[in-house]
């Protein structure tokens, strides 16, 4: 059944005040989006502290930015809108500052190797912006091209910045940011022991084949020469 307008602005507050109880934003920041339809997405309004979120602090415009109805959006407006244009099928987007994978985010790092196969199951790997201005035209257009270098990517590092998220549904997408934190957690203990097991070249690909849909005895069972 597909929810009322009501109902998905029920869903940003919802998802405002996890992230905030949980600390992956502070204060006024961050920014909740939802697309609604092809024309039309509902976004968390400028000013507002996302662990006490209403109704009316939540804005509907369109795929241009202009305000159908409500408050001045987030300055991060654009941010979300290149995300919808990149990945047509994206019907949330979650913009937070957790601590850990904002500290990494003002690091020089990569995730080229991956260590846990949760960041391809869950985060569909990790790209990571080149630095922006942010609330400038820059940050879409690094958004765009970051995307389109990574078109399964589903997470986004912006540098010294924060993490965006990206899912079919608002719910996923905070989810997601949970995971992004606790693997950044995860890493920063690995990195400091100095022993990461960072997965190989096999072990990627048997991730990769359940991703797309193999059995997965059938993988187990696969012998390389």
């Amino acid at each position: 059944m597909c929810k009322t307008e009501m109902q998905q602005k029920e869903d940003i507050e919802e998802v405002g005040r996890a992230l905030y109880d949980k600390g992956l934003l502070v204060g006024t920041d961050g920014n909740i989006s939802i697309r609604l339809s092809e024309q039309e997405v509902l976004i968390t309004a400028s000013g507002f502290c996302k662990g006490k979120l209403t109704a009316d602090q939540i804005t509907k415009v369109d795929m241009e930015g202009h305000v159908l109805e409500g408050k001045k959006p987030a300055r991060d407006i654009r941010m979300h809108l290149a995300v919808y244009r990149e990945c047509p099928e994206a019907r949330a987007v979650v913009h937070a500052h957790p601590p850990v994978t904002t500290g990494y985010a003002m690091s020089e790092v990569s995730f080229e190797k991956v260590a846990l196969p949760e960041v391809l199951f869950s985060l569909k790997g990790i790209a990571v912006t080149d630095y922006t201005t942010p609330t400038t035209i820059e940050v879409p257009r690094e958004v765009s091209r970051v995307l389109r270098e990574k078109p399964q990517s589903r997470t986004i590092l912006l540098a010294n910045h924060g993490a965006l998220t990206i899912s079919s549904n608002v719910y996923d997408a905070f989810y997601m940011m949970e995971t992004l934190e606790m693997f950044m957690k995860a890493d920063l203990v690995s990195r400091l022991l100095g022993t990461t097991r960072y997965l190989d070249s096999r072990q990627m690909d048997k991730v990769n084949r359940l991703i797309k849909g193999e059995d997965a005895d059938s993988v187990a069972e696969v012998r390389y020469e």
